[in-house]
């Protein structure tokens, strides 16, 4: 027999070494849950493909958070002086971008857009847009911009999709804390009244608390190494299991090494004996919950194959509670009851007792009386979930506060609008494309539920009037209105115009008239020399008596050469000018004719005038009824605008990098994680693709990102893995309970019992939320988490049960009698586990998350609703089944 303690001793000792080795190695589970811990979404669906595109967006932004900052003053319109202080904030943050990890950063006086979009109706709130590198932790981001943005005379929150997700993540940790020293301390307390001694709470607290070190090290470990699954729920399910199961085996346990040496026997062999009994017990309950937790890494759905690792943890709990007990109640013998003096058995269990002895004689009552006692709740459970996640964090978080505030001044999907990508294989920036990407804009921004649509074209939110064919159609006919009234003045001067050419022809007559006379002259002044006129003039004084001496000759010569010369000229005049007049008697009498060509020309032109005049008066009436019609709806954007630095600015924001992917911001009026908004933003994707059709974009990839986005897809794949993963779950637990009871019939009873307590559960935890926790809904992963412990662990108590009701089938009895006995041996053990495991579930509801509150409430109420069935269903059915007087094999 030392032998037997020398082993055990060995094995003590091992376990020890594990443990500090454990410790050592342990990973910074915060870290990793913060890494590799948050919900995996299929990279197939919409969201995840949005992900993958905005990654790759470019502008110096992609692969970045989205923040919100949110200056707020209450109910009073924000004054110059907080706006003054605001600014300087903003100022700060661009000022220190890469300190902060900013990327992009829109504040609401950017431009006339933000402005509408960022600052609230009633002027009290106003927001500011990041882009942070994801570079860091989220938390860490977080808690540097909450201190950067800390404004005097103003409440400042930084709140966001990630952020809050990563606050809950938070929020889940301090309450795992506090679930880990409730726990405890209730477990201790139970214990000690249960075997009114403070030595086996001490022991059985202290073999738990190493299953659960060397569990979460292993689970922490592959983790790290090998990305084994991991949420924010694994931790906190390996400490309720584990300390709730474990106790539950630990007390079978240490009642039968009790029972053993109330027989008289020493400590080894009463260790042996208990072990042996009860251990075979606790081996089969442990491997249906290790094979029930086992199978959920099949699940498709990473939160729900993060529970797995709780698998990991039963099978070291299963080890350790087989091996390290053994050496302390071989080792204290009594003394691990001390100072208890009673070393009986555990009595019979009235209560048991009497509700299956009237069960088996009257089975059918007692079946109808089940059913009537829970089918109401089940009926009253009606699968409406809530997917918001922020109902998760309390009121008094930060970024619970900024989220509250937007809702409250700005449409309640301000702060997490959906964004529609459009990915192509060209680039988008030009007419024809934007063309599209404004009509599908458009489409949106008229859809009931969405509150604005923004786009490249549409960067406010709203139409860009001058982009439309309406708008430049108003200006078109304006001016060709007043090129119209040009016309008519035209028209109307050539009109009353008519040229008289009898004066210009009279003119040109005595232009004529006086030229020849002029060349009269000339030739008369011209017509005789100076020899001449002096011999004449000898001639006629001569025949006077009075002759002209030589030098009266010579001087009268001389004096009619200088008068000659001086005519001579005269007369070169005279030909000039009667040339010049001749000249313009001849233009004269040409322009009259001219002109009286142009006024039979004018005559002409005045006609097409007025026909030019009325084109151009019916082209202006139709222009302007085409402006008021549909068709002046359409966009259209002139090569100089597209071109321009101010559209440019609307590019950069919503085109790529590479101007190959656009995207829609779109803002919803419902909150972004209602029923009603994931049904739309469902509706969303197929809605585009199919306005899409036939255009130059018809093969465009699309895709929604956001919050929205995110939680419907969540919607998907979390309600059609919940019953595949249920499907598989139930399947395996059967298995085990088909070896364990040697029985097809008995596992369908335990299962049955299960489902049903399970469903009526759910309906009562709901009612409950909605009159003590203000929650009408129960969260999307309550009724899985709460499925997976209670018919996990729940079945725990049938399998104790029925291995009761095997000992005895080989007693003459029947199986009536068999089940009656067992149902009262095993009653106590039964309502005291139930008791274990429902207070240590009791120790999540002060963690403040409502899923951990209302798993809770699903499991207590589950489990009493099994104390209450258990001895009421299974008796009954092996009645049924068998009859009296016959024995089971």
């Amino acid at each position: 027999m030392p032998n037997f303690i020398k082993k055990y001793s060995g094995v003590a000792i091992a376990w020890l070494v594990v443990v500090i080795l454990s410790i050592i190695y342990l990973p910074n589970m915060s870290t990793l849950v913060s890494q590799k811990g948050q919900t995996k979404i299929p990279s197939n669906m919409q969201s995840q493909v949005a992900q993958s595109i905005q990654k790759g967006w470019g502008h110096n932004i992609s692969n970045t958070t989205e923040a919100v900052v949110v200056f707020n003053t209450g109910n009073k319109a924000i004054d110059s002086t907080q706006q003054n202080n605001i600014n300087s904030t903003i100022q700060k943050l661009r000022d220190n971008q890469n300190k902060y990890g900013i990327k992009g950063i829109t504040a609401p006086f950017d431009n006339a857009a933000t402005q509408k979009q960022l600052v609230s109706k009633d002027k009290t709130t106003e927001l500011v847009q990041l882009n942070v590198t994801k570079d860091r932790s989220i938390q860490s981001i977080n808690q540097q911009l909450t201190n950067s943005v800390s404004t005097e005379g103003v409440y400042t929150y930084v709140t966001g999709g990630d952020i809050l997700n990563d606050d809950f993540r938070v929020s889940t940790e301090n309450g795992i804390k506090k679930t880990e020293v409730i726990a405890a301390i209730f477990i201790l307390i139970v214990l000690i009244l249960v075997f009114r001694s403070p030595v086996v709470p001490l022991i059985s607290l202290l073999t738990v608390g190493v299953s659960l070190i060397v569990s979460l090290s292993i689970v922490m470990n592959l983790v790290s190494a090998f990305n084994f699954p991991l949420s924010n729920f694994t931790r906190v399910f390996l400490v309720v299991v584990l300390f709730g199961i474990g106790t539950d085996y630990n007390i079978l346990l240490y009642n039968q090494f009790k029972e053993e040496l109330s027989e008289g026997k020493d400590n080894v062999t009463a260790t042996i004996h208990a072990r042996k009994v009860a251990g075979k017990t606790i081996l089969f309950s442990g491997l249906s919950v290790l094979i029930g937790f086992a199978t959920l890494g099949l699940a498709n759905f990473s939160i729900y194959r993060s529970a797995v690792g709780v698998a990991v943890g039963v099978a070291v709990l299963l080890l350790v509670l087989t091996t390290l007990n053994p050496f302390f109640m071989s080792l204290l013998g009594k003394k691990i009851f001390w100072p208890s003096k009673n070393f009986n058995g555990e009595g019979q269990n009235r209560v048991w007792q009497w509700i299956s002895k009237v069960s088996t004689k009257q089975p059918i009552v007692a079946l109808v009386i089940a059913l009537i006692v829970t089918v109401p709740f089940m009926v009253s459970y009606h699968n409406n979930l809530n997917y918001d996640d922020t109902v998760e964090l309390h009121n008094d978080v930060p970024s619970k506060q900024g989220l509250l505030v937007v809702q409250g001044h700005f449409s309640k999907g301000t702060a997490e609008p959906s964004t529609i990508y459009i990915k192509s294989n060209h680039r988008l920036d030009n007419e024809k494309d934007l063309n599209e990407i404004d009509r599908v804009t458009t489409q949106l921004s008229n859809q009931k539920g969405i509150k604005t649509a923004a786009s490249v074209t549409q960067p406010s939110g709203m139409p860009v009037d001058q982009l439309y064919v309406s708008d430049q159609l108003g200006d078109l006919t304006s001016k060709m209105g007043k090129a119209k009234n040009g016309l008519n003045k035209i028209n109307k001067a050539a009109t009353s115009s008519s040229f008289d050419t009898s004066a210009l022809e009279g003119i040109g007559q005595s232009a004529q008239s006086i030229a020849s006379s002029l060349q009269s002259m000339q030739a008369a002044s011209s017509g005789q020399s100076v020899g001449t006129t002096v011999k004449a003039l000898q001639k006629q004084m001569a025949a006077v008596k009075q002759p002209l001496s030589n030098a009266q000759v010579r001087i009268l010569t001389m004096a009619l050469q200088q008068q000659a010369s001086q005519q001579q000229s005269a007369v070169s005049g005279l030909q000039g000018i009667a040339s010049y007049t001749q000249s313009i008697g001849n233009d004269t009498k040409t322009l009259a004719k001219q002109l009286k060509a142009m006024e039979a020309k004018l005559k002409k032109a005045n006609k097409g005038l007025k026909q030019i005049g009325n084109g151009m008066g019916q082209s202006n009436e139709y222009l302007k009824a085409l402006g008021k019609s549909q068709a002046a709806d359409t966009f259209y954007i002139p090569n100089k605008v597209l071109k321009s630095e101010t559209f440019n600015e609307s590019v950069n924001t919503y085109l790529s990098e590479d101007k190959k992917t656009a995207k829609i911001t779109v803002v919803l009026n419902n909150n972004p994680s209602s029923e009603a908004a994931m049904n739309q933003v469902n509706d969303l994707q197929s809605q585009v693709q199919h306005n899409l059709k036939g255009t130059s974009l018809s093969s465009s990839t699309v895709a929604i990102g956001g919050q929205t986005a995110n939680i419907s897809d969540t919607r998907k794949i979390a309600s059609s893995d919940f019953i595949r993963t249920a499907i598989i779950m139930i399947v395996g637990i059967t298995l085990a309970l088909i070896v364990i009871t040697r029985s097809i019939l008995q596992p369908m009873y335990i299962l049955g019992t299960l489902l049903f307590a399970y469903v009526a559960s759910l309906g009562i935890t709901k009612m409950i939320s909605g009159a003590f926790l203000g929650q009408n809904l129960l969260t999307w992963n309550t009724p899985f988490f709460t499925f997976v412990m209670l018919i996990a662990l729940g079945v725990d108590y049938s399998i104790f049960l029925m291995m009761k009701y095997r000992e005895y089938h080989n007693v003459d009895a029947s199986p009536a009698q068999q089940i009656i006995h067992a149902c009262s041996v095993i009653g106590t053990v039964v309502i005291s586990a139930a008791v274990i495991l429902g207070g240590t579930f009791a120790a999540l509801m002060p963690s403040g998350v409502l899923t951990l509150i209302q798993v809770a409430l699903g499991v207590i109420v589950g489990l009493i609703i099994l104390v209450i069935i258990i001895p009421i269903t299974i008796p009954s059915l092996i009645q049924l089944t068998y009859g009296e007087g016959k024995h089971t094999k």
